[in-house]
């Protein structure tokens, strides 16, 4: 999703070429830095829920996949804020 916000920053801010470039770049970076943080909280969280009963196993693991698509959604906004900031910077 950074990927999209970037992108879409970067085709409404007319840079062209290098524009849409930089912007990938930026997207991916941030990309990679938001799943390696959800995959890092989720093993986190995962590993301490275990000791718990199975219905509050359930729970917590429904509370995770709901906070993870928020943070999908955070990191594409995120996406677009830095591209734009960057690319007002830039260009």
């Amino acid at each position: 999703m950074p990927l999209a916000g970037s992108l879409a920053t970067a085709k409404l801010s007319k840079t062209g070429f290098g524009g849409r470039a930089l912007a990938i770049v930026i997207g991916l970076a941030l990309g990679v830095c938001c799943a390696r943080t959800m995959w890092a909280v989720g093993n986190n969280i995962a590993a301490r829920i275990r000791r718990h009963s199975e219905p509050v196993q359930e729970r917590y693991f429904r509370a995770l996949y709901f906070t993870a698509m928020l943070w999908i959604v955070f990191s594409l906004f995120l996406g677009e804020w830095v591209s734009s900031l960057v690319l007002r910077l830039a260009f």
